[in-house]
């Protein structure tokens, strides 16, 4: 039995119902350290909380798009504080409000790995909810990381096994969803921390492989695929990102002259905003579950297509990484949007000139107009596709959109349409090994952002 933690604070939340899960998810972790109570480290507890809770929205986002319920994923402000890593996973688990204008936290569902590395430590911590602890014990599952970290050092380790169960730690009675460990930088062992990190990652992702709780994927052995938080590890310079940002713009349409107006100016804000958040939980989930395309729903846009172009635009954009609230980012990320309302079905296409050989934006476009049509009564629906998708000169690899007006003698419905553009979709880029294919023939399963479906 692994060293435990003496409880300290209970969590108390306001509102009786999501209190109840906020306690839940809270009652899996140890009790907050009395320690970190301290005034003198209010401030430093404010940017370890904020740091998570962003995380946690990113984690929940990637979760809703990739359809994986396991994630490791490095953090900056706990810095060689275990408990306060501790709370930065707190924060990640917190119930999310969504009528917050800054949605925080969201991903108490979904099992984590993370951790905060210094020069001298890596300190980590696991997290398991009570769904997977059958298949994924969170004591297990570091103590089986850390022992391949230690596997990794000298024989100056001595029995790796054994040393790891005296590191990983946990609370009594939360074993199963709740681990931490602290392991210091030892050169006469060979434990540094970069070294370090690199098994971290590789040792967790093959535990839950092993356990039919990750995809194996074959293209690549590199675990650092699906870890959240490139940004953490930097190697671009300034002015290879203002290139990168020209050339994502230079990949679509020009921006219609008539969103110039005045009168529209409050709506673009809107689509603006909507799209660069979009964009940064696109790229949160790419980095986290190695996919390269995505099929999403906007709202803002509404009924105008010039404006669903300009939210791609918007998803498109070069982060800036030093901003308080990160926008856009997923350039690099092949996607169809679409925005839906009761007279029409809106859809953009756009594919990076890295995937252009094997996915061309007209073509995936018009292949997935053509499956909507088949599913009314439209007589030769590919003629009538390529007449509908539309892009711009020179462009027609990487852009292409279309509109589709509601029909009721031609059977042609939104909400029906919409369903056919994520099933068709997803069947062009699965002929072409460019997303998994599932056991599951339901792709609203990798459909981020379920909630812009209401029920009509």
């Amino acid at each position: 039995m692994p060293e435990t933690i003496a409880n300290t604070n209970e969590i108390v939340a306001e509102a009786p119902v999501v209190a109840e899960v906020k306690k839940t998810f809270s009652d899996l972790l140890c009790n907050k350290a009395e320690r970190l109570n301290d005034d003198k480290l209010e401030k430093k507890m404010k940017k370890v909380i904020k740091e998570g809770g962003k995380r946690g929205v990113e984690i929940e986002g990637a979760a809703d798009m990739g359809g994986l319920q396991f994630f490791i994923t490095p953090v900056e402000e706990p810095a060689n504080d275990i408990d306060m890593l501790v709370e930065s996973m707190r924060a990640m688990n917190a119930e999310s409000d969504p009528s917050e204008e800054e949605r925080k936290g969201g991903s108490g569902k979904i099992g984590k790995t993370i951790f905060c590395m210094t020069d001298d430590k890596l300190n980590v911590v696991a997290y398991v909810p009570e769904e997977h602890v059958a298949k994924c014990n969170a004591v297990e599952w570091l103590q089986n990381t850390v022992c391949e970290i230690l596997k990794g050092g000298n024989d100056n380790v001595g029995d790796a096994a054994a040393v790891a169960k005296d590191l990983v730690k946990s609370a009594e009675g939360k074993e199963t969803t709740f681990a931490m460990a602290s392991i210091e930088k030892d050169g006469d062992k060979a434990l540094f921390p970069l070294k370090m990190k690199d098994a971290c990652i590789n040792s967790g992702y093959a535990y839950l492989k092993a356990r039919g709780l990750f995809p194996d994927g074959d293209d690549s052995d590199d675990e650092d695929d699906y870890v959240f938080g490139d940004d953490d590890f930097p190697s671009a310079d300034a002015e290879e990102e203002v290139e990168v940002k020209k050339t994502f713009s230079d990949l679509l349409c020009d921006k219609a002259e008539r969103l110039n107006d005045d009168k529209l100016e409050k709506k673009m804000k809107k689509v603006i905003k909507e799209g660069g958040k979009r964009g940064v939980e696109i790229e949160g989930a790419a980095d986290m579950g190695g996919l390269q395309f995505f099929i999403t729903p906007v709202e803002e846009p509404a009924n105008d297509i010039d404006m669903l172009v300009e939210s791609m635009r918007a998803m498109n954009m070069e982060s800036d990484p030093t901003e308080e609230e990160r926008k856009g980012g997923s350039g690099k990320i092949g996607k169809t949007i679409f925005s839906m309302t009761d007279d029409k079905l809106n859809v953009v296409a756009y594919v990076p000139e890295e995937h252009t050989a094997k996915c061309n934006a007209v073509e995936w476009l018009q292949n997935t107009v053509c499956e909507i049509l088949k599913g009314g009564k439209v007589d030769n629906a590919a003629e009538a596709a390529q007449e509908l998708v539309t892009s711009a000169a020179g462009k027609e690899s990487t852009f292409a959109m279309a509109s589709i007006e509601k029909d009721g003698e031609k059977a042609l419905f939104p909400l029906k349409m919409k369903d056919a553009c994520i099933n068709a979709g997803y069947a062009y880029l699965k002929e072409r090994d460019l997303f998994p294919d599932g056991d599951s023939d339901d792709e609203d399963d990798y459909v981020f952002g379920d909630d812009d479906f209401p029920e009509m």
